[in-house]
């Protein structure tokens, strides 16, 4: 870090409402998130820090959950990948996949490994949304296959994808801050096959005729009923889609758009409060 950043402290009352935190702030220049036990942190450069932005959006889930600024604090500039570094652990799902930081010392043997270079962007695989996607892609046969990572983070559900010798990935991402961590996490497993672009549901078009033999979403309710259209028009058949990063209470909503569409339900997953929803078109 090379400027001074601001600290707000979240208390929230509903710990579900923290990834909303997360995403919302992810808009107004804030780049790291901290969840403690009464809440959340939230870093932004001290320069960007602006107290009647963050309170006018505070306001607005109000009603939802009791959310409220407990401190605001300065940190003076230092080394925050150090930091970073401090608080990151190595996420492991049964001996098939360990997500872990080039500097861990893990002797157990894997079948994949992912090196991720601790940023903060979203999908480190310590969230149960991406932990529950990474957990189902295990299960699909991507080898020779199209993927499409779409809202892709640190790029982590890509290079899972490369590692399931899938050919063609195309990650994208609205956070430039997520772009440029996707590209170095590419770099350092070793998947030039990535394709990473910045930008919103209009990089999908930007593809040309491109079809998906699997789509990976890890988004969130309000951008998966926006874009659903687009998504299931890239989609081959047959073809699998997934969506996660929703709660248990948005699982009718997105089975009704399914079927809607005549995609056929495969699996449900829950962890937490969260949910995985994988479908399949034929």
């Amino acid at each position: 870090m090379s400027m001074d950043y601001t600290i707000v402290h979240f208390e929230v009352a509903n710990e579900v409402f923290n990834d909303i935190l997360i995403a919302e702030l992810s808009m107004l220049a804030y780049d790291g998130f901290e969840e403690t036990d009464k809440g959340l942190k939230a870093y932004i450069p001290q320069p960007e820090y602006n107290e009647a932005v963050l309170k006018e959006l505070i306001q607005r889930y109000q009603t939802q959950s009791d959310i409220t600024i407990a401190e605001v604090e300065l940190m003076k500039a230092q080394n925050w990948n150090a930091v970073w570094e401090s608080n990151f652990q190595p996420v492991m799902i049964d001996t098939r996949v360990v997500v872990k930081a080039p500097f861990h010392q893990i002797t157990n043997p894997f079948k994949h490994t992912i090196l991720l270079e601790p940023q903060m962007a979203f999908g480190t695989g310590h969230h149960e949304t991406t932990h529950m996607m990474l957990q189902k892609m295990l299960d699909i046969n991507m080898e020779g296959k199209a993927v499409l990572d779409f809202g892709c983070g640190t790029g982590i559900l890509a290079v899972m994808a490369h590692k399931l010798k899938a050919t063609t990935i195309v990650a994208i991402d609205n956070d430039e801050q997520a772009y440029k961590n996707t590209l170095e996490n590419c770099d350092i497993n070793k998947a030039p096959t990535v394709l990473a672009l910045l930008g919103e549901e209009e990089q999908i078009a930007a593809q040309a005729q491109q079809q998906f033999d699997v789509i990976l979403a890890n988004i969130n309710r309000n951008v998966i009923i926006h874009t659903f259209d687009t998504l299931y028009g890239v989609l081959t058949s047959p073809g699998h889609i997934l969506f996660s990063g929703i709660l248990h209470e948005d699982i009718p909503t997105i089975m009704d758009l399914a079927q809607q569409h005549n995609l056929q339900h495969q699996d449900t997953f829950k962890k937490g409060n969260w949910a995985m929803l994988c479908f399949t078109k034929t």
